[in-house]
């Protein structure tokens, strides 16, 4: 849970943080062990068991090793704009989505953030929230020439 959380703060630095410089790569590679731990842990929780001893977040985990892979080669050939790409994707499909849900009561995470009493509905919005934020930010080139398409268009 303390790699999960280092990860979704220090991801958010990351993104808000002057890129190509020496401490953002420091710092990069601190972010991507955070996460290999995370997703690595992450398989080890069986509190949903719906298939055999596995839960829908566990499709996070390959997920995750393949995503910070592709990252990490894409910055090292110099496909930056690639890089970028799969780094959003990373943060916001493979942290924030399953941490999203992860708050739902009777998790773990709920008792930690103190969201267990909580009912069902304003924690599904949460993730809704998450889950729509993330898609925007995610995907924020396709929307802006799509909306400049449009506006053109008219």
């Amino acid at each position: 849970m303390i790699c999960a959380v280092s990860c979704l703060f220090l991801g958010l630095y990351m993104l808000l943080s002057k890129k190509g410089t020496k401490h953002h790569k420091q710092v990069g590679w601190v972010w991507v062990l955070l996460m290999l731990a995370t997703a690595t842990s992450a398989t080890f929780i069986h509190q949903l068991r719906m298939i055999w001893i596995f839960s829908p977040i566990h499709i996070f985990v390959p997920v995750t090793f393949i995503g910070l892979f592709s990252g990490i080669r894409h910055a090292r050939a110099g496909r930056i704009a690639a890089h970028r790409a799969s780094m959003r994707s990373m943060y916001w499909g493979a942290l924030c989505i399953p941490f999203a849900f992860a708050l739902l009561p009777d998790r773990v995470l709920a008792y930690m953030f103190g969201t267990r009493d909580l009912e069902w509905f304003p924690m599904a919005l949460v993730a809704a929230i998450v889950l729509g934020v993330g898609a925007y930010y995610r995907w924020e080139p396709f929307w802006k020439k799509s909306i400049q398409r449009l506006l053109s268009a008219n």
